[in-house]
């Protein structure tokens, strides 16, 4: 196995490839076609083919993997234009490429056993400590089951929550990068939205994980993490859970904004039942609900790319970013969740009964966004109360981490 030299040079920050976002707008129609594909549980493998050859699925992976190191702003931009396409297509791209970005955070050695030899290896990744393993010579033996694994259906490597025992008898909340053939996929997800996300249950049966490849959850939320190129690899730096968390918001701008040109496309032309208007185009009714869906469809947007910017200019800064504003970000993500929501409730109802249907297009993009909207951290109202209780100086700190 080949190993990375670890770079002296100053830390520049440089662009990514700038037409990634122009990538991923070029394949809306290819994934719209393939989307249905996905209700057997794991999106086309036509379309995971695209998406990879044109590198969507390396965006976060270092350059000295010949990945692209991509900022924030472009990860979420990116996604918003998959999930024009089809929501598990994006869900799917989503997770795998923070698991990645999650990864560049490890020691040099954990980072080339998953890369040097393979720069598309993929890791999936579920946060929550599922099991408590065991302490054993040089690491932990660990065995369990993880539900909700997005994207597994592609990945090769998997980054897992567990507890790990400490000397004094307490308990850590930890992750391991776990290697193929170390662990398999039970199929468990069949839901009502997001369908071809394969978010099925990782499983793990007593393997020993290597200290290297194991960091601890309260550390990486500190910004104190184990890559020896912190320093001189600023996307390693950006905040550990703000990062991972406004990309659900991506998702549904992303959803929103392909809700909308459906239902403007059928307003355009459909008549109102019931009423002098044949076209809902001069109707006053649909008119003011474009407008709003549109708007809020916007602020959402809006929200999504100052939190971008806050993530971006924390890692570019090597400072963590201040708790409030990891706060913001988590009640931000909350917000554009509500926005969308709420502009899609309009669009399904200004665009008539036949989007309700299940051979509609809308009907799929409104269970995607109902079922993404879902996500632990995307819920509004968790959002809302520990961005509050900062700002009001609550007594007991924060109830979840941010």
């Amino acid at each position: 196995m080949t190993t990375t030299a670890i770079p002296t040079a100053d830390a520049t920050i440089d662009l990514p490839a700038p037409d990634l976002v122009a990538r991923a707008a070029s394949l809306r129609e290819v994934l719209r076609q393939h989307a249905a594909d996905g209700d057997q549980g794991q999106v086309a493998a036509a379309a995971v083919e695209r998406m990879e050859a044109e590198g969507l699925l390396r965006l976060t992976i270092p350059r000295r993997y010949d990945g692209f190191e991509a900022t924030t702003r472009t990860l979420a931009d990116v996604l918003v234009e998959l999930a024009r396409g089809d929501g598990s297509a994006a869900w799917s791209a989503m997770l795998i490429n923070i698991g990645n970005w999650f990864t560049t955070t490890w020691p040099v050695q954990a980072q080339d056993e998953v890369w040097a030899d393979n720069a598309s290896a993929k890791m999936c990744v579920i946060l929550n400590p599922m099991t408590t393993a065991e302490r054993a010579e040089g690491g932990f033996r660990m065995s369990g089951k993880w539900a909700f694994a997005s994207g597994s259906y592609v990945a090769t490597h998997a980054m897992l929550g567990f507890l790990a025992p400490q000397p004094d008898g307490s308990l850590r909340h930890a992750l391991a990068i776990v290697h193929p053939g170390d662990w398999g996929i039970e199929r468990s997800w069949y839901p009502m939205g997001l369908k071809g996300s394969g978010s099925d249950t990782v499983v793990v049966n007593d393997v020993f994980i290597p200290e290297h490849r194991v960091q601890y959850f309260e550390d990486m939320v500190d910004g104190e993490l184990l890559t020896e190129l912190k320093d001189l690899e600023p996307a390693t730096r950006a905040p550990f859970l703000p990062k991972g968390t406004i990309i659900f918001g991506a998702i549904q701008v992303g959803l929103g904004k392909a809700a909308l040109d459906l239902a403007l496309e059928r307003m355009r032309t459909k008549g109102v039942t019931g009423t002098v208007y044949t076209e809902s185009r001069n109707s006053p009714v649909h008119q003011l609900a474009a407008a709003d869906a549109q708007t809020k469809i916007d602020l959402a947007e809006l929200l999504m790319h100052r939190a971008c910017r806050d993530i971006d200019e924390s890692a570019a800064a090597g400072e963590l970013l201040d708790e409030v504003i990891r706060a913001r970000v988590r009640n931000d993500t909350g917000t554009i969740v509500t926005l969308v929501g709420d502009a899609l409730d309009q669009l399904m109802k200004a665009a008539g009964s036949g989007s309700y249907l299940a051979s509609s297009p809308l009907h799929r993009i409104y269970q995607d966004a109902l079922t993404g909207g879902s996500h632990a951290h995307a819920t509004p109202q968790v959002g809302k109360e520990v961005y509050g209780r900062l700002l009001l100086g609550a007594d007991g700190g924060v109830t979840v981490h941010v």
